[in-house]
């Protein structure tokens, strides 16, 4: 029992109480995320910026999309984002065709949030666990904002992005480019289909934007009908 205890991972309320103690290491990222140990804290652009990004990651999760496990934590009265490093996990080689079509699965609910750098500038956003499963990383700007913590003026309850974003550059048009109507119905129907996406609405506590997100998951089942 004592060494099955030792394996088990450290909670993330009880690894938070440890960051002071460890060195940070930077990470590339705009807005500020840096690794301690076995963690990586974010505080974002703002409080709004983290928050949104926390909720984000746990409606993918409550979907069943790979994310990291999240937990949101206070340091000088402001939220930070905490998630625990995916160990093992490794950049993929996004252009392998079994590759693309994993990513091809989560496409549908990453539309739904309108995540536009689903993948990264440089692929970086997305890793594969060593079991294969994609996990995404860096939800900032997923919903309402941008990655940068700027706001989105075309986030709206019409799913564009159900095209647009088979088409964003860098790479996204060699990963989802080739999708056609099919491929966006199959991604919708693993994740559970309107049903599914309405229930995980409950991890969305800003109601402006979980309003919005009712509009979005209503219009990509017209567009998949």
């Amino acid at each position: 029992m004592m060494m099955l205890r030792s394996m088990m991972p450290t909670p993330m309320d009880e690894a938070w109480k440890t960051i002071p103690s460890i060195a940070p290491t930077p990470l590339r990222s705009s807005t500020g995320a840096e690794r301690y140990g076995d963690f990586v804290v974010k505080p974002g652009m703002s409080a709004g910026h983290v928050v949104n990004e926390y909720d984000m990651n746990q409606y993918l999760n409550a979907l069943g999309v790979g994310v990291p496990e999240a937990s949101l934590q206070t340091q000088d009265g402001r939220p930070h984002l905490m998630t625990r490093f995916e160990e093992g996990a490794v950049a993929p080689h996004i252009f392998d065709p079994a590759v693309k079509r994993r990513l091809q699965q989560d496409f549908v609910p990453h539309a739904a949030i309108a995540n536009w750098d689903m993948l990264g500038m440089f692929g970086d956003n997305v890793l594969l666990r060593p079991d294969g499963t994609p996990t995404y990383v860096d939800l900032g700007g997923a919903g309402p904002y941008r990655s940068m913590g700027g706001t989105k003026y075309q986030w709206g309850g019409d799913v564009g992005e159900l095209d647009t974003m088979r088409y964003r550059p860098p790479h996204t048009e060699q990963v989802f480019g080739e999708m056609d109507e099919a491929d966006i119905g199959r991604s919708y129907d693993h994740y559970g289909g309107q049903d599914a996406m309405e229930q995980a609405l409950q991890y969305l506590r800003d109601n402006q934007t979980r309003n919005v997100m009712q509009q979005r998951i209503e219009d990509i089942a017209r567009q998949v009908a």
